[in-house]
């Protein structure tokens, strides 16, 4: 196998600090900890991956990872072998033969409505719209437990001061009579609101969320709904959280002249649904008291629904191969006793409601505890991922991850070399509609699946019940139709209809979205130093047709700092060639700064630059979060063009200049469908709106460049709609990385510790992994 000396695309000196054992400081935040400017480091870790990639047991290389990641100068003994002319990603998809498969999203007839909207000041009651909170006197930079607990503090005073309700003006002043009891819990209060356990008590009482856009802080959720958690199960979280927590708080509250027992009963109201139902009513009033603007303590806005119909899309067509899917199914094993069970269900549900997805063959070839595709899974469980994750757990998890890595790799080659329509179904023990509900490591384990785009999907426990138990055959075809779309994943095609989009038959647009790392390289307080990051990209193609468009996944490409040059210039060669076609516009989209990105710095070297430039639209994305979206906007798709988007800021005294040219999109909610609401019609969730920035004279609803505008507009829609893993709920949020927290591991390497943010090490080991061949056997 060839070897190479290992280049960057510029070579980044920080890259190869741990690698050669330079420690510069303990607030130092490294990279390089899976690829690096350092050959024989890299060589090293091939080996382990190799050894992974052919069926070596993990424990059998632990110790020796953890030698070689402590003694600068230890060496692992093998050969090293890596391709490095491979590319991190193959359209997987497009190697399974097979005729395609079409089925229906949703009702042929239906359509999502796009309608215009405009900032009001008055009539809100009568009118359907978005309304946006903001509390004033709090920094809207990184969102603390502190910040969410003022944030929470403050709004129950504001409710109480302006409900009308006796009963709940009574609840409410309880609330905030414990919440001084939890605040003194410690001696310093700072202590007592950084705490989970006692954050997740106040949070059970006071179920608001918040969000930073610009220079606000503003409500994002109001979790006022039943949840299935019980107050014994708080209890016993608290108890676990922190040793003589939860005696502390019984000594506070009776120090206070608060019995255990009254406690207890007052939190269980939240376990009454008559109780909540009275709450949401109430919260909604004094929503539309605040809209008012008489308080000082915070501002609102709302944007009411301008118009009927601007435009539509059709919930569209997934096409897909027709070879049929094999699936190897993995639990937990909590959930062993019903494994069974639940594959009959399975099995069930496709027989009744294959129909829907064209009786789409899929079968569980064979079961597996999770412990044999993620190693130490139950230890990866109990792991804090808030704070730094000491020496032996980093370890422990880097091995997980990396063997979890070649897992999907082998399945991945397997599909792609053997023409196998071949994927995973995880069943999980646990309820993601629950506050801290979903296990805080998995979202970088699906970091790697996503990336891979395989067949691969997580089924939590009511989804794992309606199977097993099988009460409600509605419920059940509705899950198993998501489940079905929601494991396609890049295998597969949408075709949409759409109307009132000014369109050119015949055009291509590729729609890039770039996924940088958080950043690495850099010193911890230095506002100087502004460190460096990796990018993915995801290619999208679509094709637009007199009536209709195609979405599919085209490509996705993997570049890091310190990677290999002809990753950037295999990138650049393709969009020299696309930008040099006449019927092929490129979008591309990243929720950074595009001053800061690497497709800029490749669109610069370019001898095609200024066609490329012209042939293509540069925005930024963020999130706007919504306080409350009325009954009647939910099943609307909302934008707000330029001059509005201003107005909406000024009312909310944003001060940002990034969103001087902006596009805003407020998603269509799903249907009525009773599984999707509370018990009074209320949805379990709404949307943010969405933000699209770019440099120019403006989006407006009639302008010269309409045909931009629009091309823009339905191309954004059709992407979301590729994305969306719901058949009831066509639009999806995009999925940009960056937008994501990150928690660090440190090693301990010579007399040094090492911080490295998990994010970062997740490129660069998709990266190496990658280019590390393997033998052609599968084996779990």
């Amino acid at each position: 196998m060839e070897e190479i000396e290992i280049r960057g695309r510029s070579l980044v000196d920080c890259m190869s600090h741990f690698a050669e054992g330079l420690h510069v400081g303990r607030e130092f935040i490294y990279g390089g900890l899976f690829w690096t400017g350092n050959m024989d480091h890299n060589k090293n870790l091939s080996i382990i991956i190799h050894r992974l990639l052919n069926k070596e047991k993990p424990e059998n290389v632990q110790e020796e990872l953890n030698r070689f990641l402590s003694d600068v100068k230890y060496r692992i003994e093998g050969k090293a072998t890596y391709r490095w002319k491979d590319l991190a990603w193959k359209n997987t998809h497009k190697c399974v033969e097979g005729k395609e498969l079409r089925f229906s999203r949703y009702k042929k007839e239906d359509r999502i409505k796009l309608v215009s909207g405009k900032v009001i000041s008055s009539a809100v009651d009568r009118k359907a719209g978005l309304v946006f909170l903001r509390l004033l006197g709090i920094e809207a930079d990184v969102i603390s437990r502190e910040k969410v607990w003022e944030g929470r503090r403050r709004i129950v005073d504001i409710w109480e001061s302006l409900t009308k309700d006796r009963y709940i003006k009574e609840h409410l002043r309880m609330v905030q009579r414990i919440e001084r009891i939890l605040s003194n819990i410690y001696a310093d209060e700072s202590e007592s609101r950084k705490s989970p356990g006692l954050s997740k008590l106040f949070g059970y009482m006071a179920g608001f969320d918040f969000k930073s856009f610009g220079n606000g802080f503003f409500l994002s959720r109001a979790r006022l709904f039943w949840r299935e958690k019980k107050v014994e199960e708080l209890i016993k979280e608290i108890e676990s959280s922190k040793q003589y927590l939860w005696e502390d708080i019984k000594y506070a509250l009776k120090k206070w002249g608060v019995e255990e027992g009254e406690f207890l009963d007052f939190l269980r109201r939240y376990e009454n649904i008559q109780f909540l139902n009275q709450l949401r009513k109430d919260w909604k009033e004094v929503v539309m008291e605040l809209l008012k603007g008489e308080r000082e303590e915070v501002l609102t806005a709302f944007v009411a629904k301008e118009s009927e119909e601007e435009a539509w899309l059709s919930y569209g067509d997934f096409l897909t191969t027709s070879q049929g899917l094999k699936l190897y199914l993995f639990y937990e094993d909590t959930l062993r006793d019903i494994v069974d069970s639940f594959i009959q269900g399975f099995m069930q549900a496709q027989s009744e409601f294959g129909r829907f997805t064209v009786n789409m063959d899929i079968q569980v070839v064979d079961k597996y505890s999770i412990n044999s595709l993620v190693y130490k899974f139950e230890e990866l469980k109990k792991l804090n991922m808030d704070g730094a994750i000491k020496h032996e757990e980093s370890i422990l998890f880097l091995l997980s991850i990396t063997n979890f890595a070649c897992r999907l790799k082998s399945l991945y080659d397997l599909a792609r070399e053997k023409n196998m329509a071949v994927g995973i179904l995880l069943l999980l023990d646990t309820d993601i509609r629950q506050e801290n509900g979903a296990y805080s490591f998995w979202d970088y384990f699906s970091f790697i699946y996503d990336f891979f785009g395989l067949p691969v999907q997580t089924l939590n426990l009511p989804t794992i019940k309606a199977f097993t138990e099988f009460k409600d055959p509605r419920q059940v075809r509705a899950i198993y139709k998501n489940l079905i779309i929601s494991l396609l994943k890049d295998w597969k095609t949408l075709e949409l209809e759409f109307g009132g989009f000014t369109l050119k038959p015949g055009l291509e647009v590729y729609v890039l979205l770039e996924k940088p790392s958080v950043k690495f390289c850099y010193t911890r307080g230095d506002e100087n130093q502004k460190g460096y990051r990796h990018f993915l990209y995801e290619v999208y193609r679509i094709q637009i047709g007199n009536k209709g468009a195609r979405v599919e996944m085209a490509d996705k490409r993997l570049v890091l700092t310190g990677g290999v040059d002809i990753e950037g210039e295999r990138f650049k060669e393709w969009m020299e060639e696309q930008a040099r076609k006449d019927n092929v516009r490129l979008c591309f989209i990243t929720a950074g700064s595009w001053e800061d990105s690497y497709l800029m710095e490749l669109i610069e070297r370019s001898d095609y630059s200024d066609v490329i430039k012209r042939k293509s639209l540069l925005v930024e994305y963020e999130e706007f979060a919504t306080a409350y979206i009325s009954e009647r906007a939910e099943k609307r798709c909302f934008v707000i063009y330029t001059s509005e988007f201003e107005a909406l800021k000024h009312k909310l005294k944003i001060r940002n200049d990034r969103h001087s040219t902006a596009i805003a999109l407020k998603p269509a909610e799903p249907p009525d469908e009773k599984r999707f609401q509370l018990s009074d019609g209320e949805p379990y969730y709404h949307s943010a709106l969405q933000v699209f920035a770019t440099e120019g004279p403006g989006w407006e609803k009639e302008e010269v460049y309409a045909e931009k505008k629009s091309l823009f507009l339905f191309s954004i829609l059709a992407l979301s709609f590729y994305e969306s893993e719901s058949f009831h709920t066509p639009y999806s949020k995009l999925d940009l990385w960056q937008k994501r927290k990150t928690s660090y591991l440190e090693i301990r390497r010579g007399y040094g510790d090492y911080r490295f943010p998990i994010n970062s090490i997740l490129y660069e080991l998709l990266y190496l992994v990658s280019k590390v061949p393997k033998k052609e056997e599968l084996n779990f």
